[in-house]
């Protein structure tokens, strides 16, 4: 299976900076334990290390009880690209197509979509393939999520092989008609999966929206609690969330609010449905990313599918300083 170049960051400063010589720069330093994007963190070059690797540190130790960390190959304009599969304990396994999650904060997912846009069929194929291989490598069963870094010349790097249900399995359900959930559940039940790969057929293409709990500028949780609440509904709009009115966003938890989906006929539609129904969300109270997610479904890389991982860094990059809080935060109604 393809992987980035990578070594352990163990020992003291020193030795690491060892390794990371040998390894190149730019890097990323991630936590071994790590997980949902947490963890990670940019190195440029051998000035920045020290303090990198003491702040990845202290925080892999915080959050996951685990100070061990490793260093790997930066790949610079890549895409986000990830493959849903299903396994059982009786040697079924199935993928369910892509997803792309290139857009993302602080190696976050913001939004997610299927299939991916702009992957070539061949390359579709390869890392569909290779999803299936690693699954099958690892002895893997239930619903598991198989991720790749894409580069613009079209190679692909497996990232990590996400052992859970994660938040963006909605858009595959919409497109493909399968309820992992169900599948999940049948699997640990000790029965074997309900369809088949030739069951599998992609149908329209779906987006999701993840709107948090968060300052717009910062991206730091706001927790307290919540006033009015309006959800979108309608035809291909389906809406995850716990959210009421009156309810309280506690500090302790991820910051997440709701998930926004539609499906449409093709990536246009879907992406004016979610344009519309992200229209109709109200949400008083709390701070959130509404409006940044309203100025990326705007941006013509986005609606080009030309975005990578990147792209919303750039986005906000440039944007006058001084304008950021009027284009991040809602008008008053």
């Amino acid at each position: 299976l393809p992987v980035l170049p990578f070594a352990a960051a163990q020992g003291a400063r020193d030795a690491v900076q060892v390794v990371a010589a040998e390894l190149g720069y730019p890097a990323l330093l991630k936590a071994a334990g790590g997980g949902g994007g947490k963890g990670i963190q940019f190195v440029g070059d051998e000035a920045e290390l020290g303090r990198c690797l003491e702040m990845t540190r202290e925080k892999a130790g915080r959050l996951f009880k685990d100070e061990r960390l490793y260093l790997e190959r930066y790949l610079p304009d890549c895409r986000h690209v990830e493959v849903q599969v299903l396994a059982d304990d009786q040697g079924h396994a199935i993928h369910l197509g892509t997803r792309n999650c290139s857009v993302q904060r602080r190696h976050q997912k913001l939004i997610e979509e299927a299939p991916s846009p702009g992957l070539e069929s061949a390359i579709a194929e390869a890392v569909t393939r290779a999803a299936l291989r690693a699954a099958a490598t690892a002895g893997y069963t239930s619903a598991g999520t198989v991720e790749f870094l894409v580069s613009p010349g079209g190679e692909f790097f497996i990232i990590e092989l996400n052992t859970r249900l994660q938040v963006e399995h909605t858009v595959t359900e919409e497109i493909t008609g399968v309820d992992l959930v169900t599948e999940q559940l049948r699997v640990a039940a000790g029965e074997p999966l309900g369809p088949r790969q030739d069951d599998i057929a992609l149908n329209g293409w779906a987006m999701e929206c993840r709107l948090c709990a968060e300052d717009p500028l910062t991206f730091c949780p706001s927790p307290g609690p919540v006033g009015r609440v309006h959800l979108p509904a309608g035809p291909g709009v389906r809406v995850d969330s716990h959210l009421y009115s009156g309810c309280r966003v506690p500090h302790h938890y991820d910051s997440l609010l709701a998930k926004v989906i539609v499906r449409g006929r093709d990536r246009r539609d879907a992406i004016e449905r979610l344009r519309q129904a992200m229209r109709e969300v109200a949400i008083e109270g709390v701070n959130t990313n509404l409006a940044l997610h309203r100025l990326i479904l705007d941006s013509p890389a986005f609606r080009d599918a030309a975005h990578n991982t990147t792209f919303l860094a750039d986005l906000l990059g440039r944007i006058d300083r001084r304008d950021l809080p009027a284009c991040l935060r809602l008008p008053a109604e």
